[in-house]
């Protein structure tokens, strides 16, 4: 997947500040094109797992970043005996979380990809107990807005892995997180493997060693000198590091996969605006109304038919999996104007079924997940 990514972070409008960025690099996974940076850094750091610059910026200036990302999927190998160790050693950092009062979406008031991060660490102190190497790599998922996010590198017996635990527990009870997207990667994919929908900005923790313009950092240096910037922290003198309050991040998808996301979504604003006209009683049903669906339904099809078919042929995914082939079927049989019993009722009973299912599960793990497309 290919995806044009702009970081822009403009300056308080009444004094200067400075901007650490942490600056994409190429890594297994991911391909970075085309980078351009507004102005030049006022130095930078180079080391394995990370580039740090920093930045002057006078008031109401700005810094922007733009490139294109080559972004590919590194499922898991299926080894048993490689996964084993690795899960449970997820599952005994996730077990001693629960009991200091952890929970997957972070609490009401927890901050974007904060769940994440704290079982990243939970995970890797674990790791570090077992006698194992390891540091976290923080990055965004990119979904309809970038989210951050936190996983580990760990040096296992087996090799060296990316894991992400918090999409390995995700996963196990929501098995069609990503079919909104066209991918139904398995929670095992997550123990040494990503989806391909993410950019990688470095590894952490930063020492203060390891910054640029170190005699400014080492001064406003908290918790022993370590640092984890989400790409990026604004320095304020007396302060320390602090999140930027105004930078802003976008992600859009570019290529073949994007304009057929456009046709999709053109389409299914022209279906179910025929959906609910038909309801109403205003037009007839078939014709255009019709034809918009089933080409909507050909479209998602395409999209995400081939994911939607691995996620049938897996035992515990597959009520998930029959679930949105009954809701079109079900609007279908309204726009086509099928008259008997069985589609309506079909009609009736998907729907009640899904909104009691979107709102227990709201209710059950409200803001477990980021927004989906």
């Amino acid at each position: 997947m290919r995806f044009r990514v702009r970081y822009r972070h403009p300056a308080p409008p009444d004094r200067p500040s400075r901007l650490y960025l942490m600056l994409p690099a190429d890594r297994p996974g991911q391909r970075i094109h085309d980078a351009r940076l507004s102005r030049p850094p006022r130095e930078r750091r180079t080391e394995p797992g990370r580039a740090l610059a920093c930045f002057e910026l006078e008031p109401a200036s700005e810094l922007t970043l733009d490139f294109e990302l080559d972004a590919v999927a590194t499922p898991a190998p299926p080894s048993e005996d490689a996964h084993r160790p690795l899960q449970e050693l997820i599952e005994e950092a996730y077990a001693r979380l629960l009991e200091e009062g952890y929970r997957l979406d972070g609490g009401e008031d927890a901050e974007p990809g904060a769940a994440a991060l704290t079982l990243a660490l939970g995970v890797l102190q674990a790791a570090r107990e077992r006698g194992w190497a390891g540091e976290v790599v923080l990055g965004h998922l990119l979904l309809s807005e970038p989210a951050p996010h936190a996983w580990c590198r760990l040096q296992t017996p087996a090799g060296a892995v990316e894991c992400d635990p918090w999409f390995h527990l995700v996963l196990q009870g929501v098995p069609d997180y990503w079919l909104a997207y066209g991918l139904a990667p398995r929670a095992e994919d997550y123990l040494s493997g990503h989806e391909g929908r993410r950019v990688v900005w470095g590894t952490a923790p930063v020492p203060a060693s390891a910054l640029p313009c170190l005699a400014d950092a080492a001064e406003g240096s908290e918790d022993g000198g370590f640092f984890y910037f989400w790409p990026d922290a604004v320095w304020i003198g007396g302060a320390g590091f602090l999140p930027p309050a105004n930078r802003e991040l976008a992600a859009v998808e570019t290529g073949t996969a994007a304009a057929f996301r456009g046709a999709l979504e053109a389409f299914r604003v022209a279906a179910f605006a025929g959906l609910l006209l038909v309801a109403l009683g205003l037009v007839q049903p078939g014709g255009w109304t019709l034809l918009a669906y089933a080409s909507y339904a050909a479209l998602l099809a395409r999209v995400q038919g081939p994911a939607w078919w691995r996620l049938l042929q897996r035992p515990s995914a597959r009520e998930t999996a029959f679930e949105p082939l009954l809701f079109h079927a079900a609007f279908l049989a309204v726009v086509a104007g099928w008259s008997t019993v069985l589609p309506q009722t079909l009609f009736a009973l998907t729907w009640i079924y899904r909104r009691a299912r979107t709102l227990w599960q709201g209710y059950r793990d409200a803001g477990r997940r980021p927004d989906r497309a």
